[in-house]
C-alpha cells in the first residue's frame, strides 16, 4: 500500500508540472480514450517506481536552428522533471544533416535498437514511417511525435499546433500587406512533411479565392536556410515583378530574407514568416519583415519530455497537444533577440 501511495504522488506531482512549472501558453485540445488498446498502442508501460535514469532520443527532421530550440526546451523540461522526481533524465539528440528520410530511417531504427525509454520524433514522412514507429511500440518504447501529426486511427501522441490554421493565417497577413493582389511565389518545406505540406495547402487554397492573385513559382528548400535562399535569389531573378513570398517552414523566412536584402528588394517583396528563429528575429529587428506566426517550439519541445515520463510512469500522455501559435512582431524584438515561444 505504501508502494502505491507512493507511485501515486509521484504521478500527481508530474501532472502537476505539466501544467503549473511549464505554464501551457495556448488552449490544450486533448483527443484520447482511456481504453487498454489505446494505452497499449501509445507504448505505455505501468511502472510502480520512479527510475533512477531515463534516456529519451529525440530525432528531428535535420539539423537546423528550430529543432535546436525544440531541444534545448526539451534539456530544460529533463532538468526540472528529473530534479523534481529523483531522477536523472537525458536527451540523447541525433539529427541528420539534411532532410533526408533513409537517413532519418536509420537514425530511428538505431535508436531503437538501444532500448531507449523513449523516442520523440519529427517525422519526415510520418505515414512512410508508420511500420518503424509500430515496431518502436510494439517493443514498449513510448513513442511521441512532434510537429508530425499522428496518422489517423493510430493513438501516437503528438505535439504542435493546427498546421493548415497556421497557413491560413500567415497567408491573410500577407495578403493584406499586398492589397490582395499581385504575383506571390511559394517556398515549400519537406514535400512530405505534414505541416508543411498543411501550409502550403493553406495558401492555395486562400490565395485561389482571389482572382487578382497568381502564384507564379513554387519551390522547395527543405527547410534548409542556405537553400531557401537561393531558391528565393533564383525567384526575384526570373520574377523582377514579384510582390510577395509565402513561406511554409522556418528556414524559408529566413532564406528569404537575405535574399531580399542582397536584391536590394526589402520592402518591395512582401512576407510574413513562419516561426521565430533567431536569425529571423535579426531579420525583424532590421525591418525585412513585421510579422511571424510561430509555432511554439519552446513549448513542443517541453511537452516532449513530459509526455514521455508520464508515459513511463503509467500515465496515459494527451494524445494531441495543441500548442496553438504566436505571433512574433518588432516591438518584441526592438531589445534584442529573445528566447521565443
Amino acid at each position: 500500500m505504501k508502494k502505491v501511495f507512493k507511485v501515486l504522488t509521484l504521478l500527481v506531482i508530474c501532472v502537476a508540472l505539466t501544467v503549473t512549472v511549464f505554464g501551457c501558453s495556448g488552449k490544450e485540445t486533448a483527443t484520447q480514450s482511456s481504453t487498454p488498446e489505446a494505452t497499449a498502442s501509445s507504448g505505455a508501460a505501468k511502472v510502480e517506481e520512479v527510475k533512477k535514469e531515463y534516456r529519451f532520443v529525440m530525432i528531428p527532421i535535420l539539423a537546423q536552428s528550430w529543432f535546436d530550440i525544440v531541444y534545448n526546451a526539451s534539456v530544460e523540461a529533463a532538468d526540472v522533471l528529473g530534479e523534481q522526481m529523483g531522477t536523472k533524465i537525458t536527451i540523447d539528440y541525433q539529427a541528420s544533416p539534411t532532410a533526408d528520410l533513409v537517413a532519418q530511417n536509420e537514425l530511428l531504427e538505431r535508436a531503437i535498437a538501444t532500448k531507449p525509454d523513449g523516442i520523440a520524433i519529427d517525422c519526415i514522412d510520418v505515414q512512410a514511417q508508420l511500420p518503424i514507429l509500430r515496431e518502436a511500440i510494439n517493443r514498449g518504447i513510448p513513442v511521441v511525435l512532434y510537429a508530425s501529426v499522428s496518422p489517423e486511427g493510430e493513438m501516437i501522441p503528438y505535439i504542435g499546433n493546427d498546421f493548415y490554421e497556421q497557413g491560413a493565417f500567415a497567408g491573410k497577413e500577407l495578403l493584406k500587406r499586398i492589397d490582395y493582389k499581385g504575383k506571390v511565389a511559394i517556398i515549400h518545406g519537406v514535400p512530405t512533411n505534414q505541416p508543411h505540406a498543411e501550409r502550403y495547402q493553406a495558401y492555395l487554397d486562400l490565395f485561389a479565392q482571389y482572382p487578382e492573385v497568381e502564384v507564379v513559382a513554387t519551390v522547395f528548400d527543405y527547410d534548409d536556410i542556405e537553400n531557401a535562399q537561393k531558391e528565393a535569389a533564383a525567384i526575384l531573378s526570373a520574377h523582377p515583378d514579384l510582390d510577395a513570398f509565402a513561406v511554409c517552414d522556418a528556414a524559408g523566412p529566413v532564406g528569404a530574407g537575405i535574399a531580399l536584402k542582397e536584391a536590394g528588394k526589402v520592402g518591395q517583396v512582401k512576407y510574413v514568416g513562419i516561426d521565430d528563429l533567431p536569425q529571423l528575429q535579426v531579420l525583424m529587428q532590421e525591418g525585412v519583415l513585421d510579422l511571424s506566426v510561430a509555432t511554439r517550439p519552446n513549448n513542443i519541445g517541453k511537452w516532449c519530455t513530459t509526455s514521455l515520463l508520464m508515459t513511463n510512469l503509467g500515465i496515459e500522455p494527451v494524445i494531441w497537444y495543441d500548442t496553438k501559435f504566436g505571433l512574433l512582431t518588432p516591438d518584441m524584438v526592438k531589445d534584442g533577440v529573445i528566447k521565443g515561444f
